[in-house]
């Protein structure tokens, strides 16, 4: 299935991404999407991405560098469960904006 990543941030050069079509997304919407990414790869490391599957459903992700041997997948995973459990209300609003946005284009 196909990606859209509207967001990402990496530990590894300290930087962080929104896609263009990001700009139409509020800004506190945006700040707290970069407060949990920025925040997850201060935790844990390596890169952090969210976005959406070529059928509109959000995903969460995360990948890491073959030689990063500091990267805590365990607490990667333990982190992503975390945020999809306290952003429920942050994740139902992501993805009807997505939808509308995609009916738009």
């Amino acid at each position: 299935m196909d990606k859209k990543v509207i967001f990402a941030t990496s530990s590894y050069n300290q930087k962080y991404f929104f896609d263009a079509i990001s700009e139409s997304l509020p800004k506190d919407i945006k700040n707290k999407i970069k407060e949990i990414g920025i925040y997850f790869v201060n935790k844990v490391g390596g890169i952090f991405s969210l976005g959406f599957y070529s059928d509109n459903s959000l995903f969460i992700d995360y990948s890491f560098s073959e030689d990063d041997f500091l990267f805590d997948e365990i607490g990667a995973k333990l982190e992503i469960e975390k945020i999809k459990r306290e952003n429920k209300e942050l994740i139902s609003s992501l993805t009807l904006w997505y939808k509308v946005y995609n009916k738009s284009n």
